[in-house]
């Protein structure tokens, strides 16, 4: 017999399971066949659902790399957030997303997941798009632009929009090296600093 007050935890720990499976298997066929390639249909199968059920819950691929962002944005935002300084604050986006290319294992599921900052699932508004490493890192450039550590004439909130923007244009090119990365983040990254005083 089944309690009337137990089927709601139940059913919420099912709908979730099923959405583990799902995110699990989409992630898998993204690796198999990259994600254009990808077909809800072989998710669902693979997840042991029907399609509907995909679309339930994930109304489009899109949002399964939104997801996937989410999840993986929180550890790089930590890194910003402990930064005291632009430099420092720079430092830290550069490393925290090479060793997530890394952690994630497959350049090409990384290029299509910081790709939905820019292209973002259509039938979102940006409400429903929280990119919490573009306000950490905008309140860094403001707060760097207080300091002085913001080179002059350049206003905040444009500049750490370019500068993130830029990065994820060095990771979206041909695969790198960390060293050739750190590299090309470094001449980057100068074009926003102040001159350091000599």
């Amino acid at each position: 017999m089944t309690f009337p007050d137990a089927l709601p935890g139940r059913r919420q720990r099912q709908v979730g399971s099923t959405r583990t499976l799902l995110f699990e298997a989409a992630i898998a066929e993204f690796r198999r066949v990259g994600f254009s390639s990808a077909k809800v249909a072989r998710i669902a199968r693979e997840a042991g659902v029907s399609r509907p059920s995909f679309y339930f819950h994930f109304p489009t691929k899109e949002h399964v790399l939104l997801e996937l962002q989410g999840l993986e944005e929180r550890a790089v935002v930590e890194r910003l957030e402990s930064a005291r300084s632009l430099r420092e604050a720079l430092h830290e986006l550069a490393e925290g997303l090479i060793e997530l290319e890394a952690r994630l294992g497959d350049a090409d599921l990384f290029r299509d997941m910081i790709a939905i900052y820019a292209r973002g699932p259509s039938d979102l508004t940006l409400d429903e798009q929280p990119f919490p490493i573009v306000d950490a890192l905008v309140r860094h450039f403001g707060d760097a632009a207080a300091r002085g550590e913001l080179r002059t004439g350049l206003d905040a909130e444009a500049a750490a929009r370019v500068c993130l923007t830029s990065v994820f244009g060095l990771f979206m090119g041909l695969p790198n090296e960390p060293a050739q990365r750190r590299a090309d983040f470094g001449l980057l990254f100068s074009l926003y600093l102040a001159d350091e005083p000599s």
